[in-house]
């Protein structure tokens, strides 16, 4: 399992899942899980496992990730020049590609 596969589950979905997986919850728990919203403000964050599909054509677009890196790593200081500051802030697409080719 890689870290990549979690997303972040919404507050009310634990909470019926632990509802629901603790049959020993007493009436008054219950009602203090719902009513105090411990789920919430739980210093805890709580993930759920994503199932990944493997798309064939994205997979052969990784003969294009080594160029793109090249071309990114040269025009590193022509974007600080502009930008002055080093490194793309902006740049989602390709960490959104890269987790669709499966690396």
């Amino acid at each position: 399992m890689r870290l990549i596969d979690l997303v972040e589950e919404r507050d009310y979905l634990v909470e019926k899942w632990l509802l629901k997986k603790i049959p020993e919850l007493t009436t008054y728990q219950k009602q203090r899980i719902c009513d105090d919203e411990i789920i919430r403000f739980a210093p805890f964050q709580f993930m759920k496992r994503t199932k990944k599909t493997k798309n064939i054509i994205m997979r052969f677009s990784i003969i294009f990730m080594l160029p793109v890196l090249f071309i990114l790593v040269l025009l590193l200081p022509f974007n600080y020049f502009i930008t002055g500051t080093w490194g793309y802030p902006s740049l989602k697409w390709y960490g959104k590609w890269t987790n669709a080719c499966g690396l």
